[in-house]
């Protein structure tokens, strides 16, 4: 789980600008930090920059040595006025490390950045409440800690984060470890949606997705019955072969192997007037029904996981109260026993009720164009706070981050 995260000269992001997610936990809370993270505010006030900026930097420091090429340029874009200078990251959260007889650690991690190379970089862990060195750079100068084995840094690369190249040594259990923490995000490098229906075919090959996915069909009132793969049966081949008949040369060709490959198929099966009914094209079903699927199945396999889940704008194409639902299901224990976390933005007001102060962010983008990152936690001038209606202290302008024209 996150428990702090700042970023500074990022996308929209200037000024460092400071998350904490461990604050006011409830005393019998189980969790280290909340496991649900709202972000609202207008459009273009920089939600999607700071999903985008934890998104980043986490695969920065699991994957960049095995994804980035040795001459790319690291995918990181500073505030505009200020592309000279470097982006700076600092992230604390917590994992069970596998190799470590499932311990719970703290790490710490920091990040100095450009496009060209990497400035600095460190990474402490902090075991039975003692802070540890893992690994120390300053540009090419590196400086391993007391308990961790020595390894060869000689193909590190300026482009790439020393903890993704270490995790490559058996060895470098820490590495191994922050690397073996989940995230998932709907977020690419680029920005855009990827969670999207290539995911389908393997959703339905999981098992545990398959075994709860009756119930919530029925929770979410879709009208679907079953989701299953089915392959072609004999006389829909045979069909194929006929139609191929027809064609010619390298033409027939490509034809037979484009049909081939789809000898299997997502079949949705309806409940119609009392008949169960395939339906063959999932452009049959509605694109609220299949981002429903999409997101359920990254919501499962975070609780099952206990990993970090990020979407940008959830509640895009579905309906509120079956979106409030998937948001409760982070903060119900028993759905949670892995401390999974979310953190998502939103526009739909209601959901703020679902939201403790501390849980609730805003991004505002003020007048010179800068990202502004607050909490509803920060206005402690509000009487009871903690016993008010969020969603109305909001349409009421007392968080700000509303559109200012209107």
């Amino acid at each position: 789980m996150i428990k702090y995260f700042t970023v500074e000269n990022f996308r929209a992001i200037k000024n460092e600008s400071i998350l904490a997610f461990d604050t006011h936990l409830k005393t019998e809370s189980q969790s280290e930090a909340h496991p649900l993270i709202g972000l609202a505010g207008a459009n273009a006030s920089g939600k999607t920059a700071l999903l985008q900026a934890i998104s980043d930097v986490f695969w920065f420091m699991q994957h960049s040595f095995l994804t980035q090429a040795p001459d790319e340029e690291i995918p990181i874009n500073a505030f505009c006025t200020q592309t000279h200078l470097p982006t700076r990251f600092h992230l604390i959260f917590s994992h069970n490390n596998t190799r470590l007889d499932e311990q719970k650690i703290d790490y710490e991690y920091k990040l100095c950045v450009n496009r060209e190379k990497v400035l600095s970089e460190s990474l402490h862990y902090y075991l039975d409440d003692k802070a540890h060195c893992a690994y120390i750079r300053q540009d090419q100068q590196i400086t391993l800690g007391d308990q961790v084995p020595s390894m060869s840094t000689l193909g590190l690369r300026k482009n790439s984060s020393i903890i993704s190249y270490a995790a490559q040594y058996e060895t470098q259990v820490i590495a191994k470890s922050c690397q073996a923490y989940s995230v998932h995000s709907n977020l690419t490098l680029g920005g855009e949606d990827k969670f999207n229906l290539k995911y389908l075919e393997k959703m339905l090959k999981d098992d545990d997705f398959q075994t709860r996915l009756p119930t919530f069909l029925q929770i979410a009132d879709v009208g679907i019955e079953t989701i299953a793969i089915k392959k072609t049966d004999e006389a829909e081949l045979n069909q194929l072969l006929g139609v191929i008949q027809n064609l010619e040369g390298e033409a027939r060709l490509k034809k037979f192997l484009s049909n081939a490959t789809q000898s299997k198929r997502v079949v949705f099966t309806h409940k119609i007037e009392g008949n169960q009914i395939d339906f063959l094209n999932q452009e049959l079903e509605s694109a609220g029904t299949l981002q429903f699927l999409v997101l359920l199945y990254h919501i499962l396999s975070a609780l099952k996981n206990g990993s970090l889940l990020i979407v940008d704008e959830i509640e895009l194409k579905l309906h509120p109260n079956l979106v409030a639902f998937l948001l409760g299901l982070f903060q119900n224990p028993a759905e949670n026993p892995h401390s999974a976390q979310l953190i998502f933005s939103f526009h739909n007001t209601a959901f703020m009720e679902l939201l403790a102060p501390e849980q609730l962010w805003f991004a505002e983008k003020s007048d010179d164009g800068q990202t502004e990152l607050f909490s509803a936690a920060d206005f402690q001038d509000i009487k009871n706070l903690h016993q008010r209606n969020l969603e109305n202290l909001y349409r009421l302008g007392r968080f700000g981050a509303t559109p200012r024209g209107l």
